[in-house]
């Protein structure tokens, strides 16, 4: 009887399900070894973003910048959310800029069906840094005015480009 390896060999895992299962890894808490070409980073979120609960914004976020990684010229970037700070990762703190609509006199239709019909937006500034083994890299800032939640156009569009631009300043 001819001697058979006891489990059938697989040809070698392409690049894509090498970052599926790195992801997977990350999200079970295991270390994740950055690759060569990018790597994976962890998104973490400081910080209340309108329309989102707290634990909602960093996947959020992640999903975004994958797209957003993919995309960009130097590519091969991926993004998971994380719960705690890794040693490679991007912050993003959100902080809501002053209202100035609160005890102020207002003509036209209350104010709560104003905000039915029209949305509600908030101005809010915008840091991400980024940092690679536990150093700290780049940083980059912005403004946006937001309506909130995953269908906001506007926030994905400058989540997107905020990603782009700290890829960018770090791009050999």
């Amino acid at each position: 009887m001819p001697h058979r390896p006891p489990f059938p060999r697989s040809p070698s895992p392409s690049r894509r399900a090498v970052v599926l299962g790195l992801g997977g890894m990350a999200l079970a808490g295991w270390a994740v070894p950055v690759l060569a070409q990018g790597g994976v980073l962890a998104v973490t979120a400081v910080g209340d973003l309108p329309g989102f609960l707290p634990q909602e914004v960093a996947p959020f976020l992640a999903i975004v910048m994958n797209t957003a990684g993919m995309n960009t010229p130097g590519g091969g970037q991926s993004f998971i959310a994380a719960g705690s700070p890794a040693p490679d990762r991007v912050e993003w703190t959100f902080r809501p800029n002053p209202y100035a609509g609160g005890a102020s006199r207002s003509l036209g239709p209350p104010r709560p069906a104003s905000a039915r019909l029209f949305g509600t937006h908030r101005l809010i500034s915008v840091e991400l840094r980024l940092y690679r083994g536990g150093r700290y890299q780049a940083q980059v800032f912005g403004q946006v005015e937001v309506q909130g939640g995953r269908r906001d156009a506007d926030l994905q569009t400058f989540v997107s480009d905020m990603t782009r631009r700290i890829l960018d300043a770090v791009a050999p």
